[in-house]
């Protein structure tokens, strides 16, 4: 049994299993006697937690730990403002969001723009009418509809758009090939428009064949007569081009009247078309008639020769005692092509002096010239051999002697021929004691367009 404490004072005093206290009730480091020491003496086990001093945060806790405290402890919160630094204002908080700031409560003023509309459906919830082409910048700006805002979408693609008629409104067969534009019509389209190619250059300027080589020459209502020449419709042409080519092959001076100019080149052809004096006297054109025809021609029907006269033919030797009779051709070289012309008129001439015709076999002698056109259709240069091409035309003209003219019709002549005129004195005699003369010619040939 344990050891009683005695009180000095007096008093009552009591068994341990009277008591309450326990060790846990007893600061440690401390002895008593208690329900749990069995009247001996106990050590406390209470711990001294003496002045306990915490702060707390915001939403923080402190456990209380188990024991003894003298009283002398603070458990206090943190300023507000010491936990809400920072340096955000209204204009940085989305309008109906609150926050607080350094111990304040701040409302946000940003506003929201749905970029889908106020209902988030409309796809042109966001078209501005504010837009243009930064040319330093090298790009397409547009002004955000709602200015500074929170820009959102509900499947997180926020957008702003334009009115896409204001792209403008071409298409690819607008824009050359190798270029690309942008319209309404898409982003980026390739151009279609055909180059018409460039093919050379002509003193320096360039040059390019009209389209499939066609040029004509034709009327041109009220303007008259001009070059037509295809163009490549639809095909762009370089602004450096300055004349367009078709081949004619055909406009060489050559083939262009002589005197007549056609797209700045003079003609050197002759024309046989026009109105002409061929022969005058003893002058020859050189272009239609050149001069007179040498040998003879054989008619092949009649086998017969006829040898040319070459110029004027004059005879002074004519008997007085027998007639005398002559037959002369002259013929005019080289063929001359009908077919330009519509009369051909001749003029020629016998001139007889001192003479007289007579008679023989009772027929009187005479004088007559006759004009006939001849194609060639054999021999030689020496004989050739010839034949009508139609009638012996201009008849045959009966005269003593004097001046004769042909104006003979030759539409229906399409072809080269030769000229031929023929003179026929029959049974002329010189008159006794006078000095005699006959003569004959061809003066003048014209052609009559």
């Amino acid at each position: 049994m344990a050891e009683g404490i005695v009180l000095q004072n007096g008093g009552s005093g009591g068994a341990s299993d009277e008591l309450t206290a326990t060790a846990a009730n007893v600061l440690a480091g401390r002895t008593y006697v208690g329900a749990d020491t069995e009247d001996e003496a106990g050590a406390g086990t209470m711990p001294d937690n003496g002045a306990m001093q915490r702060v707390l945060r915001a939403g923080e806790n402190v456990p209380i730990p188990k024991g003894y405290h003298n009283g002398g402890g603070t458990v206090r919160a943190a300023p507000l403002a010491e936990q809400t630094p920072g340096n955000a204002t209204a204009g940085d908080i989305l309008r109906g969001k609150a926050a607080w700031v350094n111990g304040q409560r701040v409302d946000g003023s940003i506003p929201v723009f749905d970029t889908m509309g106020p209902s988030g459906t409309d796809p042109r919830g966001s078209l501005t009418s504010e837009f243009g082409i930064d040319f330093n910048a090298h790009t397409l700006w547009m002004h955000a509809p709602g200015r500074n805002a929170y820009y959102m979408r509900k499947d997180g693609y926020p957008h702003i758009c334009m009115d896409s008629e204001a792209l403008g409104d071409a298409v690819a067969q607008q824009v050359l090939q190798g270029c690309t534009f942008t319209s309404k019509n898409g982003m980026k389209i390739p151009g279609a428009i055909y180059r018409w190619p460039l093919s050379g250059d002509a003193g320096g300027q360039r040059v390019m064949d009209a389209y499939e080589h066609t040029a004509f020459i034709g009327e041109y209502g009220a303007q008259g007569v001009g070059v037509f020449m295809r163009m490549p419709g639809g095909c762009f042409i370089d602004y450096t081009c300055m004349w367009a080519f078709a081949p004619m092959p055909g406009a060489i001076a050559s083939n262009i009247r002589e005197g007549v100019n056609i797209g700045g080149r003079w003609g050197t052809m002759k024309d046989y078309a026009a109105s002409c004096v061929p022969f005058d006297g003893a002058h020859f054109d050189g272009t239609h008639i050149s001069g007179w025809a040498s040998g003879s021609f054989r008619y092949p029907t009649t086998q017969i020769w006829k040898p040319l006269q070459v110029g004027d033919f004059g005879d002074t030797g004519i008997s007085s005692q027998r007639p005398s009779s002559y037959n002369l051709t002259w013929a005019f070289t080289p063929t001359v092509h009908l077919g330009a012309f519509r009369r051909v008129r001749i003029t020629a001439f016998i001139d007889i002096r001192n003479c007289q015709f007579v008679y023989r076999g009772g027929v009187r002698g005479y004088a007559a010239m006759s004009v006939s056109f001849m194609r060639i259709v054999g021999g030689n240069q020496g004989a050739r051999i010839v034949q009508g091409a139609g009638a012996a035309t201009g008849g045959f003209q009966q005269h003593d002697a004097g001046v004769y003219q042909f104006d003979i019709p030759v539409e229906t002549f399409n072809e080269p021929v030769v000229i031929m005129v023929n003179a026929d004195i029959s049974q002329v005699q010189r008159i006794p004691q006078k000095d005699a003369l006959v003569r004959a010619g061809v003066s003048r040939v014209e052609l009559i367009a």
